[in-house]
């Protein structure tokens, strides 16, 4: 509303002062106005911006990269830290039941039954690790089912409610073979009523092999600061991130937590990055500046909360998401700084009679929406190193 009629006006001065004042002729002042007119046409700088973000969305989606928005490829430019779920992010998310004991007296087989009556709804991977350890086995049906998000679930089978997950779920101290089970790196779940811990289960998941190969490609990003959050225990924690060679992690976190933790690097760094699958990392990633979710082993609440999606659940595409992220601002600029200048250094020329119409319509109008246009499709070139 302010620059078109200030051209406008600008353009009638060229034409009625040389012609009012000095005399003079209104059919040569008449076209350098017209072309001045031409020149100030902002459709190159316009579409300087969006043609590149279009460009860069559609050569995300061809390498399997879903962007909801240009807002997100533009933030990504930004991002300094960068937070990732475990179970499912950083690991497979695929865990093996490794060991199953009875706490009081219970024959394992039953330990497993009951453990797998109650995770029968559960939707966590370690519910699925031990769901499969039982097969097709059919399991008694249970009611008043609950997840006790970030600590674990709650069932009633017959007249008794049970519990699974955690050792604060119940009031007894947790065993010692639970605690040496987590520093073997292994995630346990504790079977119990609120009365008698019944036994314990344990599960481990592998490392993604592209895990170390993503954090080290990262880093040559831009990105400062890598962090693993995770609901799981210290010992589980600090061997994946020791092995992966991650800044820094926190384990034992609630939804909530993470949150927390998400704004706290939010306040240090000032944008971050949160990648994770699961229901409980919904929160975070919607918290988290971009929210990025691995589609394929993603829930559809994480799908749905994040800003991103990487649809193979390939993490090797982080690295070249970001550096998509980067080049399309950098081309950005180039575009925008492009339309600037070509338009002034034409509009310069107008005046002396140095540009013609001819001139500026093919330069400084479809020229330059042509150059800009050509520049942005550059974009197609940036592709995911091979693994």
């Amino acid at each position: 509303r302010y620059y078109t009629p200030a051209v406008t006006l600008l353009a009638l001065g060229v034409i009625l002062i040389p012609v009012v004042v000095l005399g003079g002729d209104f059919h040569t002042w008449f076209l350098r106005g017209l072309t001045l007119l031409v020149i100030a046409c902002p459709c190159a700088l316009v579409i300087s911006t969006p043609v590149a973000i279009v460009s860069g969305i559609t050569s995300a989606a061809r390498n399997g990269v879903l962007i909801k928005g240009g807002n997100y490829l533009e933030a990504l430019a930004e991002i300094r830290a960068l937070a990732f779920d475990k179970t499912g992010t950083l690991t497979h998310g695929i865990p093996e039941l490794t060991d199953i004991v009875s706490l009081n007296g219970l024959p394992e087989d039953q330990v497993l039954q009951l453990a797998a009556t109650l995770e029968q709804h559960a939707q966590h991977p370690v519910a699925e690790a031990i769901r499969r350890r039982v097969g097709n086995t059919t399991l008694p049906s249970v009611t008043e089912f609950q997840t006790l998000i970030g600590r674990g679930i709650s069932a009633r089978i017959g007249d008794h409610t049970y519990f699974a997950g955690k050792a604060d779920l119940f009031t007894q101290p947790a065993p010692e073979v639970m605690e040496r089970l987590n520093r073997q790196g292994k995630t346990t779940v504790l079977v119990g009523t609120d009365k008698e811990l019944i036994g314990v289960l344990a599960v481990a998941d592998t490392v993604r092999q592209t895990a170390r190969k993503t954090i080290q490609a990262l880093r040559r990003t831009g990105i400062e600061h890598i962090v693993m959050l995770t609901g799981d225990n210290e010992d589980t924690a600090r061997s994946i991130a020791n092995d992966l060679g991650i800044d820094a992690w926190q384990a034992n976190l609630l939804p909530e937590q993470k949150v927390e933790a998400v704004r706290e690097l939010e306040r240090k760094f000032g944008s971050v990055a949160m990648v994770g699958d699961g229901v409980n990392d919904a929160p975070a990633l919607a918290a988290a500046t971009v929210g990025i979710a691995m589609g394929a082993a993603g829930t559809d609440t994480a799908l749905e909360t994040a800003d991103v999606a990487l649809m193979a659940d390939d993490l090797t595409k982080l690295p070249y998401l970001f550096r998509l992220s980067h080049a399309s601002r950098r081309i950005i600029r180039q575009n925008v700084w492009t339309s600037i200048l070509v338009k002034v250094a034409l509009a310069a020329g107008v005046i002396p009679g140095m540009v013609s119409l001819v001139v500026a319509i093919l330069a400084g109008d479809v020229g330059t929406s042509l150059t800009v246009t050509g520049n942005a499709l550059r974009l197609a070139r940036v592709q995911p190193e091979e693994n």
